[in-house]
């Protein structure tokens, strides 16, 4: 089964998945498989229910933080990778298995006045921080909400931190010391 969702809702649930450890597909498997057996109720819900108790856990710690953000968008810090999208799906929605999540998963954010360079972020991150791994250095990014992705919706992750830091450009900038990237100028 397959449903049209707009690029937008499919980068934030790619963005929980990664956040839960798991592929975005099994992930939406277990939110309908939660409310399968929530709606069915008796017996027969309780093994998946404590089978998945940690996962449970997760999602809601996860909610938890959605709701942290989405009030820090709301004081003016803006999420605009997690903006959402409108009820019906555009010409470029893209396909996924169908989530049957809850729409508290959803963020809602204000665009931002002014684009933050992904460099300049990173370097701002490294100095409030220190030196930090290319996962950590993107969670960090993220959680700021000031750097937005590029019109290409592709979320922040390690493999893009790394590139900028490995990219000609910018390689002057950065140094890579067991496993973490920090600042040259700070070496």
């Amino acid at each position: 089964m397959s449903i049209r969702l707009d690029p937008r809702r499919v980068n934030a649930l790619k963005h929980l998945a990664g956040e839960a450890g798991v592929r975005p597909g099994d992930l939406v498997r277990q939110w309908v498989e939660e409310r399968l057996d929530a709606s069915r109720g008796g017996p027969e819900a309780a093994p998946a229910a404590s089978r998945g108790a940690s996962l449970l856990e997760r999602l809601e710690d996860l909610v938890t933080r959605v709701n942290a953000l989405e009030a820090a968008a709301s004081a003016g810090r803006a999420r605009p990778e997690l903006e959402s999208a409108p009820d019906e799906p555009t010409g470029d929605a893209a396909t996924a298995e169908a989530p049957a999540a809850d729409e508290a998963t959803q963020v809602s954010a204000l665009p931002s006045a002014a684009r933050v360079a992904l460099h300049d972020e990173m370097i701002a991150v490294i100095r409030e921080r220190g030196p930090l791994s290319a996962g950590e250095l993107a969670v960090a990014i993220v959680e700021r909400g000031r750097y937005s992705v590029p019109r290409s919706g592709k979320a922040l992750d390690a493999k893009t931190v790394s590139q900028r830091v490995s990219n000609p450009t910018y390689r002057a900038r950065f140094v890579r010391r067991e496993g973490r990237i920090g600042l040259a100028d700070q070496a």
